[in-house]
């Protein structure tokens, strides 16, 4: 059986407040996630204050202004570490520079997830694969030729282990735009584990992620879809993220081991569910007889009854 991670991703969701974050961890913890996961960033590290209009002249860009994503500050996530450790789940941010990989190299954790933007960005591809630890990159709004130039630069740069997530980088996507059957071909691409990272409504495109071989599912949690916030509309009230991963457990048993045999449950069953042959005139067992009635009267031929 094989165990399906879920990543809570608390993301910019504790809107600044450490108190807060610790208790995302603690909701997440309690509803089953395995890992909890924030974003170590910073307005000037990712938002470039000027851009280049398509006939050359260069502007401020709106978007530095108006960036609002609370990054976590470095000494946050020492004690997020601890909490998280204290609660039985994973911490894990989010590197969006090569100071933020230095920052948690330090800090001694144990995987990265590399976020859909900078599947190109080589240079934090190549810091992370040096790092030898365990990676999972996001491949949101990418080609799958570029998805596999990130995956040889990583692997060439010391990864050892490497999940790759689907993604549709909306949020929310149109349910058309989610195109689940792209789980399949980066897995026999890659021949990699693949998961997904979803933005999409409710538990139904995870569920159906699993069902098609995903091994990571990432979800934005909240507290309140209705607070304020750019990641707080389309993420997973914890009630739900609860109810998702208990579904995801279960589907974890039923997909079983993929060899076509009865279950145990049914082994008893087998007779009764068979025809046996009846004689038409007297309705007593006959093996030669022309009517085929239930239950089965001839031994089994696997010896199970």
């Amino acid at each position: 059986m094989t165990h399906i991670d879920v990543i809570a991703e608390i993301g910019s969701n504790h809107g600044g407040d450490l108190d807060q974050a610790k208790r995302y961890i603690e909701a997440s913890a309690k509803a089953g996630a395995d890992v909890v996961k924030f974003q170590t960033l910073t307005r000037e590290g990712l938002i470039a204050r000027f851009v280049k209009g398509a006939d050359g002249t260069v502007t401020e860009n709106p978007k530095f202004a108006a960036f609002g994503n609370a990054g976590l500050p470095d000494d946050w996530h020492a004690p997020l570490m601890a909490c998280a450790a204290d609660n039985g789940v994973e911490f894990m941010s989010t590197p969006f520079s090569l100071d933020a990989v230095e920052l948690m190299e330090s800090l001694g954790v144990k995987r990265y997830k590399i976020a859909s933007g900078d599947l190109t960005f080589t240079p934090l591809l190549e810091a992370l694969g040096a790092t030898g630890k365990r990676l999972i990159l996001s491949s949101g709004a990418s080609y799958l030729d570029e998805v596999t130039t990130a995956v040889t630069t990583l692997t060439r740069s010391g990864c050892p282990h490497l999940t790759v997530l689907h993604c549709a980088a909306s949020y929310p996507p149109a349910w058309e735009d989610l195109n689940l059957s792209a789980i399949t071909t980066l897995q026999k691409t890659l021949g990699l584990p693949v998961g997904l990272s979803d933005h999409s409504p409710g538990a139904m495109a995870p569920i159906a992620a699993a069902a098609l071989g995903a091994v990571v599912i990432e979800k934005h949690v909240t507290f309140d879809r209705a607070t304020p916030g750019p990641d707080h509309p389309f993420a997973m009230e914890m009630d739900e993220l609860a109810a998702m991963i208990a579904d995801l457990r279960n589907l974890e048993i039923a997909l079983g081991d993929g060899d076509k045999k009865p279950a145990a449950s049914e082994i008893n069953r087998r007779r009764n569910l068979r025809r046996g042959r009846y004689d038409a005139t007297t309705g007593k067992p006959d093996d030669h007889g022309t009517d085929w009635l239930r239950p089965q009267h001839a031994p089994d031929d696997r010896g199970e009854f």
